[in-house]
């Protein structure tokens, strides 16, 4: 793979690289652990491009092995387009929701293919996201990076990217969530939630966070206001450490996250993580 990626590089350039990888991210995608953390690393390392500079290249080659890494061997076909839609496709948003109490992913992408160009698609989509938090609140963390992609990567294959979204949530479901009504403010909150991530769920409730948006965040941040257990010893950062080019799955791309995110006090709590908390790296690859 390294010897590909070279040989696309000599012709192409750091940008054309990162759309190459990006874009078999999303069609490597599934909803398993890896396959959706190699997305996010990929979403990630477009965030980090200029902290990086020469060193960029490095860090897309490790984001496209951890994308072919995480194939499930059982993938699908990769599908470009929207479904086929008969005239009574409904597209309100009672109808994804049964899609996803049924599981259906299916009825799901024809339930996107109906809003793909509807202006209130956005509103619609980040509210299901938010019905539930289960798994760490990766509904909401994917939907947004699949919707941030799709600004990236252009209208050709808006579908593809979008349709991880639904996907996610189609996926599993847990118990919706009741607001309590006692959102803390942004500011305190994400102090309260990076001084709590020193393992990798803390540093899931803050990136949790950060993957909000204006259409859902009072709900978000009503929920994150009561999780997070006691706060870690504040772990020092030297702000002259550089983003190393590591093997992303390790820990789920967590501290390349952090980077992304660019607080320090974030990043020592990722650097900690991926140099005492269990490997997730489930391959030797060459």
């Amino acid at each position: 793979m390294r010897t590909a990626i070279a040989d696309f590089r000599r012709e192409h350039s750091s940008h054309d690289l990162f759309l190459a990888v990006a874009r078999f991210a999303v069609l490597a995608y599934a909803p398993s652990q890896h396959a959706k953390h190699a997305l996010l690393a990929a979403l990630s390392a477009y965030d980090v491009r200029e902290q990086l500079g020469d060193r960029w290249d490095d860090l897309l080659v490790e984001c496209a092995i951890y994308a072919a890494q995480s194939r499930q061997p059982w993938s699908e076909p990769p599908i470009l387009d929207p479904p086929a839609l008969d005239a009574n496709q409904r597209g309100d948003v009672d109808e994804l929701r049964a899609a996803i109490d049924e599981g259906n992913r299916l009825r799901a992408e024809r339930w996107l293919a109906k809003r793909i160009d509807d202006p209130d698609l956005a509103r619609d989509y980040f509210t299901v996201a938010t019905d539930d938090f289960e798994d760490l609140g990766h509904k909401l963390i994917i939907a947004n990076a699949a919707w941030r992609l799709s600004q990236i990567l252009g209208e050709k294959g808006r579908f593809a990217t979008l349709r991880i979204g639904v996907w996610e949530m189609a996926a599993y479901k847990g118990r919706r969530y009741v607001e309590r009504g006692d959102a803390m403010e942004r500011d305190a909150l994400l102090a309260k939630l990076v001084a709590s991530a020193g393992d990798i769920e803390g540093l899931h409730r803050v990136f949790l966070l950060m993957s909000s948006r204006p259409e859902v965040d009072q709900r978000v941040r009503d929920y994150l206001s009561g999780t997070g257990g006691g706060a870690y010893p504040p772990l020092d950062y030297d702000d002259e450490v550089t983003l190393p080019i590591y093997s992303l799955a390790k820990d789920y791309g967590a501290y390349l996250k952090s980077w992304a995110i660019n607080i320090d006090a974030l990043k020592g709590a990722a650097k900690h993580n991926l140099d005492h908390g269990p490997s997730f790296d489930e391959w030797s690859f060459a």
